[in-house]
């Protein structure tokens, strides 16, 4: 999957014979390094790394967006003959579905702990100040409720009222977030271990075995 998020995240693999093969360097114009060129033979310990404002810039105008989050924690594994890396990165997209208050200008979340006002025209009810779409009739200034209304004409001149949706326009925005997957693979006893961790972009980690 091409990537559509920015790399927060850079590996670094540490030799048996003193050198280093990162993932962007100068030699290659910061381009990625393959991780079918990376030298498991030779591999002693893998990290992965935050980018520096610099280098991020250089991989960015390179051609990968790449972001600067110093604060990001360090990750690292250490290898011998017996274990193989296992390294790769994932890329989600969602849709979510959100809805705007008009009163309070707050943004939430229209699932079953949201209350409606339930009627003819259904709105949800704002969490945060309990507004709610309602009927208004401009020659009188005044607003109504569904159920206070018939056929939405105004109970006082019985003219024809404006449904002012406060709660119920319903948007939606894509959301997309990377995953960083490294561990180790081994035979025990004949059986095949997996070991993983897995990195958000706000580096919180998980341990798994497999």
């Amino acid at each position: 999957m091409i990537n559509t998020r920015p790399l927060v995240y850079k590996y670094i693999c540490y030799l048996n014979d003193g050198t280093t093969q990162e993932q962007y360097s100068k030699e290659r114009n910061y381009k990625g390094l393959k991780f079918t060129d990376i030298k498991q033979d030779k591999l002693v310990k893998f990290g992965l790394y935050p980018f520096s404002q610099d280098l991020a810039e250089k991989v960015t105008k390179a051609g990968t967006e790449a972001r600067a989050l110093p604060f990001l924690p360090e990750y690292e594994i250490e290898f011998d003959g017996n274990k193989r890396l296992i390294y790769y990165r994932q890329c989600f997209i969602s849709q979510q579905e959100y809805h705007i208050c008009g009163a309070c200008k707050k943004e939430f979340q229209y699932d079953s702990s949201v209350k409606t006002l339930s009627s003819k025209y259904p709105s949800p009810i704002c969490p945060e100040c309990k507004s709610h779409d309602d009927f208004y009739c401009k020659k009188c200034d005044k607003s109504y409720t569904f159920e206070d209304t018939a056929n939405g004409l105004c109970p006082i001149c019985k003219g024809h009222m404006q449904r002012r949706k406060t709660t119920s326009t319903q948007y939606s925005r894509e959301k997309r977030w990377n995953i960083y997957i490294m561990g180790q693979q081994y035979i025990i006893n004949g059986r095949n271990v997996c070991v993983l961790l897995t990195i958000d972009e706000t580096g919180n980690c998980i341990l798994t075995t497999k």
